[in-house]
């Protein structure tokens, strides 16, 4: 058990980050304790109809929030048990112990091993939302055909709702499958941009995003543009084993395949087979060409910073090394986000580059941050000839 003794407090910046960073370990550890305590209950008292209701009173949960979490307890102890050891280590913490076990839920307890093998070593470095696509490309993965007939009976649940936030406003959701709302963001955001890029604009992004989204609901848009939505997907004779994405939401291989027959034209993206990378491109100015910007975006698929999941379309094309001391070319240019590339350049944050497309980020505290790649589609041992072009 961990204890600190004798801890003096610190006015440092550096060592307030590295207290708090301490104070979740701790927080990580007994978090677990009392999972385990809460699973071994629920085993105890099993057949019981309202033991939930001595949790809900003893630890002040709703009802159904005590019931969630003696599922949960079971879960990390029955099914997940080195999710239940990161937590108890402060590897990650609970809430990311949740999504782990929540993308689980209807898999098999073999499958639901496989999943936590896959993502565990990444999940203590991962955003919350990062780790939500690592899962889902790992559920998809191990469970290829109970995905899609997952995905063919939650279809049948589509809807939309709404439903009051602060005083005078609510929110509109749209729950529909992942190909069709990265389609729809991917036409908002498009108009947004094109919009505030003609200037003498007021509002923000994000409330234009919000006016166009009612707009086209309400049938007042008048633009035709045609905009473009990335999917990438392994060669044929592969597509049946591995799953593809949609401007980098993982969907399955027929949901793939079902967008790939919609579509009027096609750019075919190639990776290296054996790790998912993608191949070269150099240009001569500082102004990365249409084909380099479009091949840095769909391999970067998010800000490079660590942790931003800002979509790669949405970021400026950043040279590493300023040009042109730095070539214009796709090992010197990365997506950033306009909030990142600014602290990159006024902000006093570092970033260095190993390998091929590993990154580490310094602080100006001096504190580093390892951002590592992530393949363009899974690897495997199947080399495609080249197609033409």
């Amino acid at each position: 058990m961990l204890v600190i003794q004798d801890h003096q407090p610190a006015t440092e910046p550096r060592d307030l980050l590295g207290d708090a960073a301490l104070a979740g370990v701790l927080i990580g550890h007994y978090q677990a304790v009392q999972l385990r305590q809460l699973a071994a209950y629920a085993a105890a008292t099993e057949g019981d109809e309202f033991a939930y209701l001595e949790v809900a009173t003893q630890l002040h949960l709703s009802d159904r929030a005590a019931r969630r979490r003696l599922k949960f307890a079971r879960a990390l102890v029955d099914r997940l048990p080195q999710t239940l050891v990161a937590l108890d280590q402060g590897w990650i913490e609970e809430y990311k112990a949740q999504l782990i076990a929540d993308a689980v839920a209807e898999l098999s307890d073999d499958h639901a091993l496989a999943v936590e093998a896959q993502v565990l070593d990444k999940a203590g470095q991962q955003t919350p939302t990062q780790l939500r696509n690592t899962l889902a490309k790992a559920v998809l993965a191990v469970d290829p055909e109970g995905a899609e007939e997952r995905r063919t009976e939650r279809v049948r649940g589509r809807r939309v709702d709404a439903y009051p936030t602060e005083p005078g406003m609510a929110a509109l959701t749209i729950h529909h499958t992942a190909e069709h709302i990265a389609t729809a963001h991917a036409v908002i955001a498009d108009r947004a941009r094109a919009l505030k890029a003609l200037g003498n604009e007021p509002r923000t992004l994000q409330h234009i995003e919000a006016d166009i989204a009612l707009d086209l609901l309400f049938g007042n848009d008048t633009s035709n543009r045609a905009v473009e939505v990335h999917l990438t997907m392994p060669a044929p004779g592969t597509a049946a084993a591995h799953p593809a994405e949609v401007d980098g939401l993982p969907v399955t291989a027929q949901a793939a395949r079902e967008l790939a027959a919609e579509a009027t034209s096609w750019r075919w993206l190639r990776t290296d087979p054996h790790t998912g990378a993608m191949v070269d491109l150099t240009a001569p100015s500082y102004t990365p060409p249409e084909s380099l910007k479009t091949f840095v975006q769909v391999r970067d698929r998010t800000c490079r910073y660590p942790g931003c999941t800002r979509r790669a379309r949405q970021c400026d094309v950043d040279h590493r090394i300023p040009w042109p001391t730095g070539a214009t070319c796709d090992q010197n240019c990365q997506c950033l986000c306009r909030r990142h590339h600014r602290a990159k350049h006024e902000g006093g944050w570092r970033v260095r580059k190993f390998g091929r497309d590993r990154l580490e980020w310094t602080s100006p505290l001096g504190l580093t941050h390892v951002v590592e790649p992530e393949p363009v589609t899974a690897p495997s041992e199947w080399d495609p000839d080249p197609p033409p072009f």
